[in-house]
């Protein structure tokens, strides 16, 4: 991991404090820091400063000794291993081969926050609401603070004034409000036994170009002109890259989880469109390059949108950027997380809202959901979020939302809007930011997750294009969810249709779920071109594609590089023949051929990757007659939004069945949250789509990922289903009966069957099992319904599963998690029979009649295994 320092800094300190000095560390190397590493995380902490050119510097620090080697310049940096005991406190001691050694005291291993802005952010624990109360409970050594005293200056600085202390009643009033409060919710909420600490680096009054690197403001048109006297001494706070060079950059390097940002007042300017993508640019470069000058990666970078303050419309402008840096299809950035504060505005319309509380309850709830990856509903952290606003007429506008349950009205100081009825909704049929546009009032009703928006007033011979709620600097009207979340204020276009189109499928179309193979679980990187064959060979001699194994895919591994023309190359070595003579080959047997790739810009293996060659490799997929593709995620640049890279492949492969009546399955990873926006458009753009993290030969594994991809049953259709993962019958580690019930789960919710083993030399057990042709028939039904788990929650593991198949009959499952044989019960009222209905049971496994029943079924399982059955009920 290479660290860039802000570059020039590190070249400026004086060569004759160098040439006398022992070795220096930066002053956030003390007593009492916290250093950035945790297990879930990942990350390494980094020491660095400054000794005699050549030196050796030797770090005593846990895991070590750690040793390197002063550069020219006499600048070193030390990475040190991950330190998984964190509650424990550690002495580091630096030395070089002259002078006194430093000693760094009680240091802890934690996670660590830089909050940065202007005066929303400085603003003191010792001002906001409910002061006295947190000051006294501020008995925290866990979490340590580093407040940046204020300075500016024309060149970049290596160093800054401050001292780690612990957090007590005595520390906390003078620091930041909002840093404070978001590092002690998060100890509250998930770092219980973590330490945290926390740097507040925040001037009053000062506009986002200061805290800037001038490489950042070239990247915005018409950057702001530095003044004539940059490079020399300056005394305001407010010029350009003045406290990126003497508050930031002298922190680079300082490996963080996270950094959170409350700014914006200053760069309000009297609100104009100018205002909207001014900022966008500003706030979006700033971040980029702040990522890339620490090089440890995106780190989540959070922010606060602006609270209610003022009259008028002009904070609205600003909002809207605020908005426009959050992640979205086709945007410029990602990892971030907006903060919404909407609804804590003062009834004087101050700009410095009190309730700096709930600013970090809302903040953590962002940290927790970007930073640690968590989701809805484990971590409610949005409020109603636009997914699209469609125009039904002239006179109706349907605006979808996303983290919509239980959403409802309530207003803010004044109330004036709510309690006299009139919406916050506003539609216009001129573009956005039209000068002079006519923005008509409207009346909105909830309808589950929409608004349905009906316009007053507006002419009926146009229809709307614009629409925008809660736009004013201080909305007196807020749209909050259940969770007491409000939405963000927004403006955006009305679009005609749906933003994602449902697709037009071709006539080859996925019937059912694709049945086939997958090179990873067994082969991982050591799969070749004869591998490939032998193993459609063995599709056909072994009888799996009489069964419906059709697909025999290459996972990972397969590519190498990129032509000068940028056309993915396989690897000359493990296929010389190339994949269309591969492709041709296993055409030739009657089967489909699949590959796999990545979104980003490379795959899990460092392999070329997809990101930015996606209409180029849909092309190449069509030559060279690809039927199935598994885009996976991976690492590297990437488009903000993972449907981007489908959207683009989509279209490939829509084009190249025009062109050659050539169908491609499209697999994505991965979409497993009904909170996630990403189940309105995924099932209109992909074929199949994970739903969790890779199965592993574990029974638990295996049942996680079943319960993930349960929450998921409601979006299937026709050509469009959940993908638990792929098969692992056949491999190390589950025994048969878990092998059995595995497979009986995954026919039973309409899972792809892919099997993952060897295949060619494949155990006549697991075969048995691949092969078992009644259990395949209920995955291969064509009623396009997942099997659901329609059981309550059961203490001894025992459930029961249904699916309704297309002659009306019902496929069960009793399936046993647990360790000891049960008796398991299905009800009629639970698989959607009449309760007095007769139906004849018929065992899936052995394919022999059980009898008839009536009201219920019961059958003894035993361990890790699973009864499948199919009801057939009997009309008079």
């Amino acid at each position: 991991m290479k660290i860039r320092f802000a570059i020039v800094s590190l070249l400026l300190i004086a060569a004759t404090d160098l040439a006398c000095a022992a070795v220096h560390l930066p002053s956030i190397f003390s007593d009492h820091m916290v250093l950035q590493t945790n297990g879930e995380y990942g990350a390494r902490s980094f020491i660095f400063g400054s000794a005699k050119p050549g030196e050796k510097v030797t770090v005593d620090a846990p895991g070590g000794p750690y040793y390197n080697v002063a550069a020219k310049n006499g600048r070193w940096s030390i990475m040190l291993d991950p330190v998984h005991d964190s509650m424990k406190t550690y002495n580091i001691t630096v030395s070089g081969e002259d002078g006194e050694p430093v000693v760094i005291k009680d240091v802890m291993y934690g996670n660590v926050l830089l909050c940065s802005g202007q005066s929303n952010m400085g603003f003191t624990v010792a001002g906001m609401l409910n002061a006295t109360a947190e000051i006294a409970a501020a008995n925290h050594p866990n979490i340590r603070l580093f407040k940046v005293a204020l300075t500016n200056s024309s060149t970049p600085q290596w160093d800054v004034n401050g001292t780690w202390t612990l957090c007590s009643p005595t520390t906390v009033p003078s620091f930041s409000a909002v840093c404070y409060m978001t590092g002690r919710f998060m100890m509250n909420m998930h770092w219980h036994t973590t330490p945290i600490g926390l740097i507040d680096s925040s001037w009053g009054g000062t506009p986002i170009q200061a805290w800037m690197s001038p490489e950042a403001l070239k990247q915005c048109p018409n950057p702001p002109m530095f003044p004539k006297n940059y490079g020399e001494d300056v005394t305001g706070p407010g010029e350009p890259s003045v406290l990126w060079n003497a508050m930031i950059n002298p922190l680079v390097g300082y490996s963080i989880r996270a950094a959170l940002w409350y700014q914006g007042e200053a760069n309000v300017d009297g609100g104009t469109p100018e205002t909207t993508d001014r900022y966008t640019c500003y706030l979006t470069n700033m971040i980029k390059s702040w990522r890339d000058d620490w090089g440890i990666g995106d780190f989540a970078f959070l922010y606060v949108q602006l609270a209610p303050y003022g009259s008028g419309d002009s904070v609205a402008f600003l909002r809207q950027a605020e908005l426009n840096v959050m992640p979205r299809p086709g945007g410029d950035i990602d990892t971030t997380g907006m903060a919404v504060i909407i609804d804590l505005g003062e009834s004087d319309h101050r700009v410095h809202p009190r309730n700096k509380t709930e600013v970090g309850r809302r903040m953590a709830l962002q940290l927790l959901h970007v930073a640690l990856g968590m989701q809805a509903p484990e971590v409610n952290f949005s409020g109603p979020s636009l997914v699209k606003a469609t125009a039904m007429s002239n006179s109706m506008v349907e605006v979808e939302m996303a983290y919509a349950d239980g959403m409802f009205w309530n207003g803010s100081h004044g109330c004036k809007q709510c309690c006299n009825g009139v919406s916050p909704v506003q539609v216009s049929p001129g573009e956005m930011f039209a000068p002079n546009a006519t923005w008509y009032n409207t009346t909105a009703t909830i309808k589950g997750s929409t608004l349905q928006i009906a316009i007053k007033g507006m002419p009926e011979s146009v229809m709307p294009k614009s629409i925008r709620l809660e736009w004013a600097s201080f909305p007196e009207c807020v749209l909050f969810n259940e969770h007491l979340l409000p939405a963000s204020p927004f403006i955006a276009g009305v679009s005609a249709k749906p933003v994602f189109p449902p697709w037009t499928a071709s006539p080859n179309q996925l019937a059912t779920p694709p049945m086939g193979f997958n090179s990873w679980n067994f082969y991982h990187c050591n799969i070749d071109e004869q591998s490939v064959m032998k193993t459609a060979d063995a599709f056909v001699a072994n009888g799996m594609a009489k069964a419906g194994y059709k697909y025999v895919n290459i996972d990972d591994c397969w590519m190498v590089e990129r032509a000068p023309n940028g056309e993915i190359q396989p690897d000359p070595v493990r296929f010389p023949s190339g994949m269309k003579a591969l492709a041709d080959y296993v055409h030739s047997k009657g089967l489909k051929f699949g590959l796999y790739t990545a979104q980003a810009e490379f795959t899990c293996q460092k392999r070329p990757g997809a990101f930015n060659h996606e209409a180029q490799d849909a092309a190449t997929y069509c030559k060279w007659g690809i039927d199935y593709l598994k885009i996976d995620g991976c690492g590297g640049a990437r488009h903000p939004n993972r449907s981007t890279s489908w959207q683009l492949f989509r279209k490939g492969f829509d084009d190249c069945y025009q062109k050659t009546g050539h169908f491609i399955v499209m697999s994505v990873e991965s979409c497993g949250s009904m909170s996630d926006a990403c189940h309105w458009y995924t099932p209109e753009l992909a074929n199949l789509w994970r739903t969790d993290g890779d199965v592993q030969a574990t029974w638990n594994s295996v049942l996680s990922n079943l319960d993930k991809n349960n929450v998921m049953a409601s979006i299937v259709s026709k050509g469009h289903y959940n993908d638990p993962d792929m098969l692992e019958v056949g491999d190390v580690g589950l025994t048969l009966a878990e092998q059995k019930a595995h497979f009986s789960m995954w026919c039973l919710v309409t899972a792809p069957l892919l099997a993952g083993n060897d295949v060619i030399n494949i155990s006549n057990e697991s075969l048995a099992i691949l092969t078992a042709p009644e259990v395949i028939a209920i995955n291969q039904d064509s009623l396009p319904k997942q099997g659901v788990r329609v059981s309550s929650a059961n203490a001894t593991g025992a459930e029961v599963w249904a699916r309704p198949l297309s002659d009306g009959s019902v496929a069960v499952a009793l399936l046993n998690r647990g360790e000891k044989a049960e008796t398991i019960t299905a009800t009629w009222e639970e698989i959607s029979l009449n309760p007095e209905t007769k139906a004849m049971i018929r065992d899936l496994w052995q394919r022999k009649d059980m009898g008839e029943a009536v009201g219920k079924f019961s059958k003894e399982v035993e361990a890790h295994d699973v009864f499948l059955f199919k009801a057939t009920a009997h009309h008079a």
